[in-house]
């Protein structure tokens, strides 16, 4: 790992970056593990088959609720107690959701539950984009995704098993036992950027807090016409996914009619493919910048959304027949993400918790109606509106990327 731009040892932001992936990692799973679930968490609630997606769409509408908030204090007051009070916060709704006893209850818990996913763009990986240089944080941060994308990996297999021979509950008392280790391990090694001069002489500055100033860096980002383009583009890059995590139990449970332990192993390849696309990444960032490592992965990505109407509508309207381009999305998608959050993120020059802020609120609110979008479509339970939700996100997705480097000014790109 490179040497860090403030003045920590490599081993003290190793350490960090491990406890924060962590932390990553039990939000993550926190979803994935009671996916498989769901249908048991509704039958015993008596509740609707829709509650399925619904409850990642809470979780998902949870993450979106405090990031406008959660930048600018960062800015002022710094990144290191606010990422604690999340992890503090995490702790004890993952707590409360396994004592819900209604359906409404538990998506209400749900939803505060996915505010523990704020905390991590805004505060952690801000953090990381501050303390290492462009490269390398992309090459750490790509090491990274691939450990917390173990939780959608084995997250199913692992919420499959538990359901087949313990209560559902029982996940999350687990997931609560980690999240304190988490917090104790973030307490320990979370540097403060805010404030310090780094090793090339530029200061991170804390930003005022006062109502003047929050308002006019929210009206400087949000009039950014590049800046608002690449952040709708980031949330349609993963909307997909999100569906996909969401309508997969109905898609391969209810619909095709699999075990619980089947849907989990049909998981592994899908997200096999997204970590493979992000040890790629982690070679391509020796051979190409920012920009052309964003436009490659977009090209595989779209191609990949393409596929997941064109092969169904040519073929059989059988789950199988979206994998190919599943797959393929995937894996452009662990391409894309890195390279084109950081080209984004420092498209601007104002504070980076705020700036991160606006791009996560953006892209999890997209997420969240997306999902309940792609909820109403698959009412009907046919693979090949499915397969044309994701080709349509593909198509808005590639026209404002596109617009998006046609307004980005000269000197941007170049640099990039």
């Amino acid at each position: 790992m490179a040497q860090p731009l403030i003045r920590i040892s490599r081993q003290h932001a190793l350490l960090f970056a491990t406890f924060l992936v962590l932390y990553e990692f039990l939000t993550y799973i926190a979803n994935d593990m009671i996916m498989p679930g769901m249908i048991k968490v509704v039958e015993s609630f008596h509740g609707p088959e829709s509650a399925i997606a619904t409850s990642l769409t809470a979780y998902i509408l949870g993450g979106a609720s405090l990031q406008l908030f959660l930048g600018p204090i960062s800015d002022r007051f710094g990144r290191r107690p606010v990422m604690l009070f999340g992890a503090i916060f995490f702790f004890i709704t993952t707590l409360v959701i396994a004592c819900t006893y209604s359906i409404d209850a538990f998506l209400w818990a749900r939803f505060f539950q996915g505010m523990g996913l704020c905390f991590i763009g805004v505060i952690g990986y801000a953090t990381l984009q501050e303390i290492f240089a462009e490269m390398d944080a992309i090459r750490l941060i790509a090491i990274m995704a691939n450990v917390a994308l173990i939780a959608p990996l084995i997250g199913p297999s692992l919420g499959a098993l538990f359901i087949l021979y313990f209560d559902w509950r029982i996940i999350f008392f687990i997931i609560a036992v980690f999240a304190l280790a988490a917090l104790w391990g973030l307490w320990r090694y979370m540097p403060e950027p805010v404030g310090q001069v780094k090793r090339d002489g530029v200061k991170i500055n804390q930003i005022p807090l006062t109502p003047r100033v929050i308002v006019r860096n929210y009206k400087n980002l949000f009039c950014h016409f590049p800046f608002m383009l690449g952040s709708i583009s980031l949330g349609l890059l993963a909307l997909p996914c999100v569906a996909w995590i969401g309508l997969a139990p109905v898609i391969l449970v209810n619909d095709a009619h699999l075990t619980i332990i089947d849907y989990a192993l049909w998981q592994i390849p899908v997200f096999g493919a997204l970590i493979i696309g992000n040890v790629v990444l982690h070679q391509l960032t020796h051979r190409y910048n920012v920009k052309k490592l964003a436009i490659l992965g977009s090209r595989i990505t779209v191609i990949g959304l393409l596929a997941c109407v064109i092969i169904p509508l040519a073929t059989t309207a059988h789950f199988g027949s979206l994998m190919p381009g599943l797959l393929l999305y995937f894996f452009g998608l662990g391409l894309t993400g890195a390279p084109l959050n950081r080209l984004i993120l420092f498209m601007t020059p104002g504070g980076k918790g705020t700036t991160a802020a606006v791009i996560s609120v953006i892209g999890m609110l997209i997420q969240g109606v997306g999902v309940e979008i792609a909820n109403r479509m698959y009412t009907s339970h046919h693979n090949i509106l499915f397969g044309l939700f994701c080709t349509v996100v593909g198509a808005i997705y590639l026209l404002l990327l596109w617009s998006m480097f046609r307004a980005m000014p000269l000197d941007i790109q170049d640099a990039k």
